[in-house]
């Protein structure tokens, strides 16, 4: 694949893209069904490849294991017919927190087999420097490799934490402190390695679980705070974590599986950035299974920015304000975030493009 032959620049910023952009899906979780199907439906692109984890997904047809129908392109669990693929971009969308460097031996394979990457896989790849200076040269020389370029996203991270903000940031004349707080009710969302294995929920609140290991959990909320930092022009003196949690009064069952009386049921979490001194930014988490567990923390379905400074702000962002199931609306949410970003990356020079070097991600063609 050949940047040059995707795109090229008109007069006045307009790009001119190649008409039909060619997309392989990796991994077709909670996430990945979103994007083949906004993929799919999209009148400038076309999947064309989709890798898979289980045997019962393998073989088949990528419309069908994403509930939309068949569409003609047949999914695999060999990671070698992905890369020998003719494609102009590749959404990688796996659970790849629990593996990150191995996320990142993916997503150079992709990259330097000519295939531009946007990924939500793990949240520090929305500002890669946060895992070390190894990680963004690996990414680096793979986008030289195959002339492409490489792009992490998401929600919260990837949308919440860094572009609101950003946005923001050119009504203040000064900030005194950021804090981007998520509010959501995960009892519906279908990923018990991600709630109970890393993030705790169903554990004894001593437990061990990466979300209580600062080091571990640091990495992933470095990753917005290092991008806002470099957006705003600052410098970030240290980090500092913290992590509560409440326990079930009783026993009870959500749809990822058992929680059991005195295990953790509800967490607050975040990390703070100190900008000259101060805790200037602050990314935190609010997370209940249920709305009865935690009632004195805040509230809410969604994310919320509040600004102290000149002038002060509040901005609240509501998800599923018709009754939808929050968690699948935030990662539809997550999956169009992505989905949008293909043109703009693909059209890109090559290399890590953060949401510091891309033109704003709009929703194109969602109004018809």
């Amino acid at each position: 694949m050949v940047k040059d032959c995707q795109s090229k620049v008109l007069p006045h910023g307009f790009q001119y893209y190649r008409l039909v952009l060619r997309v392989i899906q990796w991994a077709t979780g909670s996430v990945g069904k979103h994007a083949v199907a906004a993929v799919h439906r999209h009148p400038n692109m076309q999947v064309v490849g989709a890798l898979v984890y289980s045997d019962a997904k393998a073989g088949r047809d990528v419309g069908e294991v994403c509930g939309i129908g068949p569409i003609g392109v047949t999914t695999t669990k060999d990671p070698e017919e992905i890369v020998a693929l003719d494609a102009d971009c590749v959404l990688y969308m796996p659970q790849g927190e629990m593996n990150p460097m191995g996320a990142v031996d993916d997503i150079c394979l992709l990259l330097a087999s000519g295939k531009n990457v946007i990924s939500t896989a793990v949240t520090a790849l929305i500002y890669p420097a946060s895992m070390g200076q190894q990680v963004v040269d690996r990414l680096s020389e793979a986008c030289v490799e195959g002339e492409t370029s490489f792009h992490g996203t998401g929600i919260e991270p990837g949308w919440a934490a860094e572009v609101l903000p950003l946005t923001m940031s050119g009504l203040f004349a000064r900030i005194d402190s950021l804090l981007v707080q998520e509010l959501m009710d995960y009892t519906t969302y279908d990923s018990a390695p991600m709630l109970f294995d890393i993030m705790g929920f169903g554990k004894r609140p001593d437990e061990p679980v990466p979300m209580a290991d600062a080091s571990l959990a640091g990495v992933t909320f470095r990753a917005p705070l290092m991008l806002l930092a470099e957006g705003l022009g600052a410098t970030v003196d240290d980090f500092v974590y913290h992590r509560e949690t409440a326990v079930a009064a009783e026993s009870f069952d959500i749809t990822a599986g058992r929680v059991e009386a005195g295990t953790v049921a509800a967490q607050r979490f975040g990390y703070t950035a100190v900008v000259d001194g101060r805790p200037a930014m602050t990314v935190e988490h609010i997370t209940r299974l249920g709305d009865e567990q935690a009632p004195e923390w805040p509230t809410g379905r969604g994310w919320k920015v509040t600004v102290e400074g000149e002038p002060s702000m509040v901005l609240e962002s509501k998800i599923a304000t018709h009754g939808e199931d929050e968690t699948d609306q935030g990662c539809l949410g997550t999956a169009m975030h992505a989905v949008h970003a293909i043109s703009p990356v693909c059209s890109a020079a090559p290399g890590i493009r953060t949401f510091l070097d891309l033109p704003m991600i709009t929703g194109r063609h969602v109004l018809g």
